[in-house]
């Protein structure tokens, strides 16, 4: 099972050698690709053949790449991986309305309750009322409950005065945090033979990943919860050091179908779930994380 994340912070040049990934830098690394879940590749001085990309596709490796602001800004996805594409299309194409209806307010009920579990962990107050509101979300969340408790839950957890809109530290590694599990989903979506525009809840036509921006919802805690316990207003800027351990987030334990798994590997249980709710038409398939504190999933 593939369990590392790679972080290439300097200069680098990125081959393939008897399906090993080959790092060059003062020193040679050599990694065997089953090994590997994701690369970050931060330094716009880095340089990778062909081959290593094709491989890396294969073995449904995510692959970020980073704007001149160090941002994540793509993400490598596979295409052609899944058998039955065609199959998987129709089915969620005839996924019923209601069912969707279902799917989202199951979606945004476990994101509330874990937005104050998050709450809960940093000792910051709102926590009933987000649980209050978390229990009366309804099919397609037309009361906007989502709405109501981002209201609370951001003014509690980062102070008043607080958006998502400003221009900051804390916004900007939230945004690193959710672009990188966002890329996660969509390599997911893409192996699952999903088509990633095709969302629940979402459905800007400008935007190819409206059903990773549906199921990333109850995951954004994790990051939330980072960012709380390490980032500051006061921060002018997000550090190398900010990164690499956001990074390494998709390696921290998330509690999932009553089991420990990596939050790499909930995500990818997130999306399966997602497939056999379009196979059988029904919401009660679909499996959510539960946001516990923060820490490193451990492989044996």
């Amino acid at each position: 099972m593939a369990f590392r994340n790679l972080y290439i912070e300097n200069p680098a040049k990125l081959s393939i050698k008897r399906n090993h990934l080959i790092i060059l830098q003062d020193e040679e690394y050599s990694i065997p690709i089953e090994d590997i879940q994701s690369v970050m590749i931060e330094n716009r001085q880095c340089t990778i053949t062909a081959p290593a990309l094709s491989l890396l596709a294969e073995n449904q490796v995510a692959l970020y790449t980073c704007d001149a602001r160090y941002l994540p800004c793509a993400v490598l996805l596979p295409l052609g991986n899944h058998s039955r594409k065609l199959q998987v299309l129709e089915q969620q194409l005839s996924l019923q309305k209601r069912v969707k209806k279902r799917i989202w307010q199951k979606i945004v009920k476990q994101k509330i309750i874990n937005q104050a579990k998050c709450l809960e962990l940093t000792n910051k107050n709102g926590v009933s009322e987000l649980l209050a509101l978390a229990s009366k979300v309804e099919e397609g969340d037309r009361t906007f409950c989502e709405s109501q408790a981002a209201k609370i839950y951001f003014l509690e957890l980062f102070g008043e005065g607080f958006t998502r809109r400003q221009d900051n530290t804390q916004n900007a590694a939230l945004n690193y945090g959710y672009a990188l599990v966002r890329g996660v989903l969509a390599r997911d979506i893409c192996a699952h033979g999903l088509e990633s525009a095709l969302g629940v809840f979402h459905h800007n036509e400008l935007n190819a990943f409206n059903l990773a921006d549906d199921l990333i919802e109850p995951f954004r805690p994790y990051i939330d919860l980072w960012v709380s316990n390490n980032v500051y207003y006061t921060d002018l800027m997000l550090t190398g050091k900010n990164k690499r351990e956001l990074f390494s987030l998709l390696s921290s334990k998330v509690d999932i179908d009553q089991e420990i798994h990596s939050l790499t590997s909930a995500l990818r249980k997130t999306t399966a779930s997602f497939s056999t709710c379009c196979k059988n038409n029904s919401a009660s398939w679909i499996k959510l994380p539960e946001l516990i504190p923060l820490s490193i999933h451990e492989y044996d």
